[in-house]
């Protein structure tokens, strides 16, 4: 089973179609891909039939922001029902966030004499903008040389043009996800910026406010990383779920299907034994 159920489209941060995404997809033989971008769910209503026998199946997602104790946590919902009120609402809410942080930049912009952020990013295909959208802005008018030092000087909330996001709660995204059908999943655990306590933290808090499952497979994850993830599952009871956060094919120690398979301890609480597995719903 090879299921990369965490990836993005050029609609959020991504840099191919709804449609490239999937034949890459199918080219790299995966049996379930989740489409998750960034507070957007609009991707599915680009995606072409697919061809018969391609031994893919298309699982509707969303990654949505949310904060917790001044971090900025990524819950991915799957299995959703795209017409869901609630889930309408709250992207539309979060979409909001997302332009009016993206509005406090351009102003900090063109205090240093930079102008035109906000016209460069309604040209994008995207539809949530992200910090990426303003740090190719800034490399393309020769402001950082590259996105590391674009996120690092610029963008972090302490940077030049940085500027906080307010996103909902853990607990109001989880619950969303739930009110859609969906399976809601703890993205990435060890990438945010905090030590292993306080991730052991944020995992019994997640699973305290009813979610669900949480990557413990996932790219650039080496097989100590994999079993540490597979241990805090257990220990929280939650679901484990494998996805690459896939953005582009030039990362490719990021590319679909790029990450190790789940450990013993996990193979029965994998997320595709949930009983809400969605198949291919979309």
């Amino acid at each position: 089973m090879l299921a990369d159920l965490h990836s993005h489209t050029n609609l959020s941060d991504g840099t191919l179609s709804p449609d490239e995404l999937v034949q890459r997809a199918i080219s790299r033989e995966l049996d379930y891909l989740a489409i998750t971008d960034h507070d957007s769910i609009d991707a599915f209503d680009q995606i072409s039939e697919l061809p018969k026998d391609c031994g893919l199946s298309l699982l509707s997602g969303v990654e949505i922001s949310t904060l917790w104790e001044s971090h900025e946590i990524h819950i991915v919902g799957i299995g959703l029902d795209r017409k869901n009120p609630s889930l309408i609402s709250l992207l539309k809410d979060q979409q909001q966030l997302r332009r009016e942080r993206a509005e406090q930049m351009d102003m900090q912009l063109q205090k240093a004499g930079v102008c035109g952020l906000m016209s460069y990013l309604d040209q994008q295909a995207c539809t949530a903008i992200s910090r990426n959208h303003v740090a190719d802005f800034l490399i393309a008018n020769g402001v950082a040389r590259n996105k590391e030092q674009a996120f690092k000087r610029h963008l972090n909330n302490k940077g030049r043009f940085g500027a906080k996001a307010h996103w909902c709660s853990m607990a109001k995204a989880i619950d969303t996800i739930h009110e859609a059908g969906g399976i809601s999943i703890l993205a990435h655990p060890n990438r945010y910026r905090m030590g292993n306590k306080k991730i052991r933290l944020l995992v019994q808090e997640f699973a305290r406010v009813n979610g669900e499952a949480m990557e413990v497979s996932y790219s650039n994850l080496d097989p100590n990383g994999v079993a540490h993830m597979a241990d805090i599952a257990v220990l929280n009871d939650l679901w484990a779920s494998t996805g690459s956060d896939f953005h582009t094919p030039r990362n490719q120690w990021m590319d679909l299907g790029k990450f190790r398979q789940l450990p013993p301890q996990c193979i029965e609480r994998a997320v595709w034994h949930h009983p809400r597995w969605p198949g291919a719903r979309l």
